[in-house]
């Protein structure tokens, strides 16, 4: 079992006291909570919260047995906010009902899909009767009931989920006076994949391929943290050569979003040379990952035990790209924040406090925008970061959309640092390291920063080396409930701006 996780079983009843107590004493975060099916082995179902700790390499992950005589535990979301996705989540996919939980309504699950049915358990199927009742248009629906906010001069103005452009559906239920938005309330999963169930049945490194199409903006991230767990459970030391290769991509990856993100912040505010030069400076990235390998997303190169190419043979091509790179980006900062027009939109816009993000689990770049320091490349050192990760922090303290942006911007500069800096030195090692059979019932954490915040794979494996749970947590899943947080009180015109500012993932939610 790795080093930095701490696995404490905890009666039922103890369960909330004792993660409330992480919180206060470690100054513990959650980072992610879900349920497993263990029925075959123990006769129960187990449900895991883990719990990073501020200041300390160390994970807390206290669980707990649930027997089928006794599906319900008490939630915990009224002590720790953070739990609320993650206990409706569980409840659908398990079946396992989380008692007094403020919101009992389904979070995943849309209107077609049959009431009692919980896919993540060992024996669930898709009958033929279900098949037939889909195909009929007569499964029993259980309708979204959104909340509803009364009084005089309140309206509804809804949005989605089908947008203009090209991104995944996710519907906005805004309730307004005037133009002042009062609440908003946003419903994903409308494309939900079932990723996690069909981890469960592939082999390990066909999980690899997997990870990859979780989230196409964050494809590196999501197979560096895959290809982490796996090898952590199997003993796997990567090379260091393979390790500065995954720093690298994993920079590079952060550099192209977080440009790509400041241009596309243009179009809320009208400033099409903005919008066109982050775009430019975007591609070049892009096609300099093309040219490394072979993929614009930095596909086809993670496996388990290292990486498929020798990507470090390419530093004069990626030094000069970079250096072209920092140029021309540095002429964009110069020209929005001269632009008076376009910062005003910016200032005091979407404003989320330092409060909301601590109860929420906000991470990235949110967080870091309101006043927090989240990031787990400095928090739970992995790679080669602690060898070039320096002190610089990126936090504001506005929580606003100028603050997000700014947040944004100075990474943008480390991570052309971080490159430059891999680039200049010598790694020892093979590629890969043989990857030999996964330890039967064994579990792991992977984890990586990926440039909306960070992101956690939880594996295990069966009595026979086989994948039996991977749990995924994109950072848009623990972001986009803050979201409304930050919309409150702002005008209905300046939503796209707020929206685009945490630039989240639908698909990194619809697992």
């Amino acid at each position: 079992m790795p080093e930095n996780e701490e696995y404490k079983e905890v009666g039922k009843s103890e369960f909330r006291s004792h993660c409330i107590a992480l919180c206060l004493s470690k100054k513990a975060v959650l980072r992610l909570m879900f349920a497993t099916d263990e029925r075959d082995t123990d006769n129960c179902f187990k449900i895991y919260a883990v719990f990073s700790e501020q200041g300390r390499d160390m994970f807390h992950i206290p669980f707990f047995r649930l027997r089928e005589d006794d599906l319900t535990f008490r939630s915990i979301t009224d002590g720790i906010p953070a739990a609320h996705w993650y206990e409706r989540e569980i409840m659908d996919m398990f079946g396992l009902v989380p008692k007094y939980h403020p919101d009992q309504r389904r979070l995943v699950f849309h209107d077609s899909f049959p009431a009692n049915s919980h896919p993540l358990r060992k024996d669930w199927t898709i009958s033929e009767k279900d098949l037939n009742e889909w195909g009929k248009g007569v499964a029993k629906k259980v309708p979204h009931d959104f909340l509803k906010v009364e009084g005089e001069g309140v309206y509804e103005i809804p949005v989605g989920p089908i947008h203009a452009g090209i991104i995944e559906p996710g519907h906005f239920r805004f309730s307004a006076v005037g133009e002042t938005i009062l609440y908003l309330e946003p419903r994903m999963f409308y494309t939900h994949k079932g990723i996690e169930k069909h981890f469960e049945g592939m082999s390990f490194q066909e999980g690899v391929r997997l990870s990859e199409r979780v989230s196409g903006t964050s494809t590196f991230s999501h197979s560096v943290a895959y290809c982490m767990a796996v090898e952590r459970m199997a003993g796997i030391n990567v090379t260091e050569k393979a390790q500065a290769t995954r720093t690298l991509l994993l920079e590079l990856e952060r550099l192209y979003n977080h440009i790509g993100d400041i241009g596309f912040l243009c179009a809320g505010t009208g400033f099409t040379v903005g919008n066109a030069t982050g775009s430019k400076i975007k591609e070049m990235l892009m096609l300099l990952n093309d040219r490394l390998t072979k993929s614009r997303y930095l596909r086809g190169v993670n496996t388990i035990g290292g990486v498929t190419m020798d990507i470090l043979l390419h530093t004069t091509d990626i030094s000069l790209t970079i250096d072209t790179v920092a140029k021309e980006y540095k002429n964009l900062m110069k020209l929005l924040l001269g632009t008076v027009s376009h910062i005003e939109r910016l200032e005091n816009a979407g404003r989320l406090s330092k409060e909301t993000v601590m109860k929420l689990g906000v991470t990235g770049i949110a967080a870091k925008a309101s006043g927090i320091e989240d990031d787990i490349r400095r928090s739970h050192p992995h790679l080669i970061y602690n060898k070039i990760f320096d002190a610089a922090t990126f936090t504001r303290q506005d929580g606003d959309v100028l603050a997000r942006m700014m947040a944004r911007a100075e990474e943008a500069e480390c991570s052309m640092h971080m490159i430059k800096t891999i680039v200049e030195v010598q790694y020892e090692g093979d590629l890969q390291v043989k990857a030999d059979d996964i330890p039967p019932n064994s579990h792991a954490l992977g984890y990586t920063e990926t440039p909306r915040g960070s992101l956690f794979y939880w594996v295990k494996s069966d009595g026979k080396g086989r994948p039996s749970r991977v749990k995924l947590r994109s950072p848009s899943y623990c972001n986009w409930p803050a979201v409304p947080f930050a919309a409150q009180g702002n005008i209905v015109p300046d939503f796209p701006l707020c929206n685009k500012s945490f630039n989240l993932s639908y698909s990194g939610c619809n697992m």
